[in-house]
């Protein structure tokens, strides 16, 4: 039973007011702290961005002052990820965040983490915090992902001790324990920087339009200038854009690659830091794209997609999704693989090449004396030193491997051989608890593969003792 609860302070992390329950609750264990709060009979791990699963009283408490959707939009890092995303799947999101349930995170666009990130702070902002309100918290804008300078004090940000990653041990850690008391912040000079981090986080703060159907690709291009575009209107000039777009950035701002500026464009990628990069490079305004126009004037298959969504009344997003999906359909089906004579010829030498290398690998691997080992092709490609999908390209190598590939069940059939004939060389006993331990196999797994065993005494034993455990 929850008997207080801190209230949260202005841009907190919802992670940093429970962190401060916890600090307070005279708790010596996380595991006490986690009976209280998380609705889960696991240990939970404390999302520092989301939200996880509450107890009842947990969420009464968190609650109290504001609804729960508020919480969520305010008080977590959801809308640095979800902003941008295609309409349904922006809906889908937000509801996963609200109900606590399913695949939510798979919906986002979240960043590759390349490096290890950690929970930051201000040095500033912590010292006003301390003053304002005796200690400090983790604040939201501080951990928009490659944003690393706090606007509002001209400084760059710290990286704390806490990591903000699942792999980590379960806790929760208040900012006012591991924030330093004194820190020297490390002032920010450059202007484009701390302007575009003011935008960014402007627009972090905005609301989010669950209704709007554009596209941001076909927004941003749009506000392309004339210099970018074709007399049409239609292409653009990606390679000029791109030189003028690294100009205005320079090297101290993290900027994409030009693929990336293309797919954005297209309507492949929804990362929030470089499409308001993009956004920001072409002067659009916080209120233009937190309230995306729908007078966007719309080209080439979408303008036809509208007049279908208009003529029939049917929502334009799905009208669009039948639509690209049969066009994609009947170019694969009707497309015309284009093979290169010499690049053919390449592989064609290649394969006879490694085809005896290939062979002996497999060998070594089906055949290998002790505990069993699993044969794959990218097992093979790795012994070879070849790139994963080159192995497609050399089918003579690629059908002889796939002669040996075993399913699952048939992998698990040889352990349990090798198994017995392990226990039986040791003179042990000869029962499922050791052969679960030698294989690391579960009892399931030996059932789902007692079929496949080919040798017969091994299988009439396992069978027995499977029948026993049964009975």
């Amino acid at each position: 039973m929850i008997a207080f609860f801190p209230e949260i302070y202005p841009d907190e992390l919802l992670y940093s007011q429970i962190a401060r329950y916890h600090s307070r609750s005279g708790y010596a264990r996380y595991t006490y702290t986690s009976s209280d709060i998380y609705n889960n009979e696991k240990l939970v791990h404390p999302s520092i961005e989301f939200v996880n699963r509450y107890t009842a009283d947990a969420m009464e408490w968190i609650s109290k002052d504001k609804p729960w959707e508020e919480v969520t939009a305010e008080h977590t890092m959801y809308p640095a990820y979800i902003r941008f995303l295609p309409k349904q799947r922006r809906v889908d999101a937000v509801n996963g965040i609200l109900t606590c349930e399913g695949n939510w995170k798979n919906l986002m666009c979240l960043p590759l983490q390349k490096e290890k990130r950690y929970i930051r702070y201000c040095p500033i902002c912590a010292k006003e915090d301390r003053k304002i309100y005796g200690e400090t918290y983790w604040h939201r804008d501080h951990q928009i992902p490659r944003i690393n300078v706090c606007p509002k004090h001209r400084c760059y940000l710290e990286n704390s001790i806490i990591e903000n990653s699942s792999k980590t041990s379960p806790g929760l850690y208040d900012a006012e324990g591991y924030v330093p008391q004194e820190s020297e912040p490390c002032i920010c000079q450059n202007e484009r920087k701390l302007a575009f981090t003011e935008y960014v986080i402007n627009v972090f703060h905005h609301p989010i339009d669950l209704c709007n159907t554009l596209s941001i690709g076909k927004f941003l291009h749009s506000h392309l200038s004339k210099g970018y575009l074709n007399e049409s209107g239609l292409v653009r000039n990606i390679s000029k854009l791109y030189k003028d777009y690294l100009a205005f950035y320079g090297n101290e701002i993290p900027t994409m690659p030009q693929s990336y500026m293309q797919k954005i464009f297209n309507g492949y990628i929804y990362d929030n830091y470089f499409v308001l990069q993009l956004a920001y490079f072409e002067d659009v305004t916080v209120q233009e794209i937190t309230n995306l126009s729908d007078t966007v004037p719309l080209f080439g298959i979408d303008s036809l997609y509208k007049e279908l969504s208009d003529k029939y009344n049917i929502d334009f997003c799905i009208v669009k999704e039948i639509g690209d999906t049969a066009l994609k359909h009947s170019y694969n089906q009707n497309r015309v693989a284009k093979k290169s004579g010499v690049r053919e010829a390449l592989y064609n030498e290649l394969d006879e090449k490694y085809l005896s290398q290939v062979k002996d690998i497999v060998e070594e691997i089906v055949n290998k004396q002790g505990r069993p080992e699993k044969l794959s092709l990218s097992k093979v490609t790795k012994a070879l030193n070849l790139p994963q999908k080159q192995i497609n390209k050399l089918p003579k190598c690629k059908a002889y491997i796939e002669q040996y590939i075993e399913t699952q069940p048939q992998f698990w059939a040889r352990q349990v051989e090798w198994a017995y004939k392990e226990m039986q060389n040791n003179d042990n006993p000869i029962n499922l608890t050791r052969i679960m331990k030698l294989t690391n196999m579960r009892l399931k797994d030996i059932r789902c593969c007692s079929s496949y065993i080919k040798n017969e005494k091994v299988k009439l034993i396992i069978d027995e003792l499977l029948f026993c455990k049964v009975y």
